[in-house]
C-alpha cells in the first residue's frame, strides 16, 4: 500500500487543495481546517444543520490555498484575498449572501470527528463500478490522505491497525460516517444524490477512516504505507521501554 494523493483544506467546508507532501502534528495535518467560516449565530459554516453547524449555500464555490504564512481565499470572479485581510469578512459576507466572518481555531476544534482522513482507492472504485453513470471523485470525499490499495481492502479493514509512513504513525480509530456533502456540485460535479443512496446502501453510509495522530512526521505522496496492530505496536514499545 502507498500514497495515492494528499489534500489540505486550509478552511473548513471550502474546496482544498492537492499535495505533494503534509506535515502531521499531534492536532493532525499542518494547516488543515486551521480557519472557519462562521455565522451570526456563531455556528461553523458547513453544508449541513446540526448543532455545531449551518448551511451555508455557495460555500464550495470557494477555494482555500495556502501561499505564504495565511491561506488566501480564492472567489469564483478570480479576486484572491487572504484570511487576514480587512475586508476578508465583508467579501464573504457579500459572496455567500449573509453576515459572516472567518476565524482562526482556538478552543473549539474545527474538524467534524477527528485530525486525519482517509479513503482507500479500492473503495472508490467500487463505489464508481456502482454508479456508471457517476462522476465518483476524491473531491466530493474531502480525505487528507488517499491511499493506493493494491490488495483491494475497504477502509472498515483498517480499524484498529496502525499505519506507520516513515516515522509518522497513525491510529484508525474508526469508519467514517457520510453525509449530504458527498453529493454537492463543486467545480465540474454536478449534483448527484445517487451517491449517498449508493454509499447508504453498500457500504452502510460508512466510506473512509478517521484516524488520530500517533506519532507526527511528514508523508509524501507515493509513499509506502506499512500496516500493523495497535497491539503489535504497544508491545514493540514495550520492549523498547517507551
Amino acid at each position: 500500500m502507498r500514497i495515492q494523493a494528499l489534500w489540505r483544506y486550509p478552511v473548513k467546508s471550502l474546496l482544498g487543495e492537492k499535495r505533494q507532501s503534509l506535515a502531521i502534528d499531534e492536532r493532525g495535518v499542518v494547516g488543515d481546517r486551521q480557519y472557519a467560516i462562521i455565522d451570526e449565530t456563531g455556528k461553523f459554516g458547513s453544508g449541513k444543520n446540526t448543532r455545531r453547524f449551518t448551511r451555508i449555500d455557495n460555500l464550495l464555490s470557494l477555494r482555500a490555498v495556502t501561499k505564504g504564512d495565511a491561506p488566501t481565499v480564492e472567489f469564483p470572479d478570480g479576486r484572491a484575498i487572504d484570511v487576514v485581510a480587512d475586508d476578508i469578512d465583508h467579501r464573504l459576507s457579500q459572496c455567500l449572501g449573509q453576515p459572516v466572518k472567518i476565524r482562526r481555531e482556538t478552543e473549539q476544534s474545527h474538524f467534524d470527528d477527528s485530525p486525519v482522513h482517509l479513503l482507500l482507492s479500492s473503495d472508490l472504485e467500487k463505489l464508481q463500478k456502482s454508479l456508471p453513470g457517476s462522476k465518483i471523485d476524491v473531491r466530493r470525499f474531502r480525505a487528507n490522505v488517499i491511499l493506493e490499495d493494491i490488495g483491494h481492502l475497504s477502509a472498515s479493514d483498517l480499524v484498529g491497525s496502525v499505519l506507520t509512513i516513515g516515522d509518522t504513525r497513525l491510529l484508525i480509530t474508526h469508519k467514517t460516517e457520510r453525509c449530504r456533502m458527498v453529493t454537492a456540485e463543486q467545480e465540474d460535479l454536478e449534483f448527484d444524490p445517487r451517491i449517498l443512496k449508493s454509499i447508504a446502501r453498500d457500504f452502510e453510509v460508512d466510506f473512509g477512516v478517521y484516524a488520530r495522530v500517533l506519532k507526527a512526521g511528514t508523508i509524501a505522496v507515493g509513499q509506502d504505507v506499512e500496516i500493523g496492530s495497535e497491539r503489535a505496536l504497544r508491545a514493540n514499545n514495550q520492549e523498547l521501554g517507551i
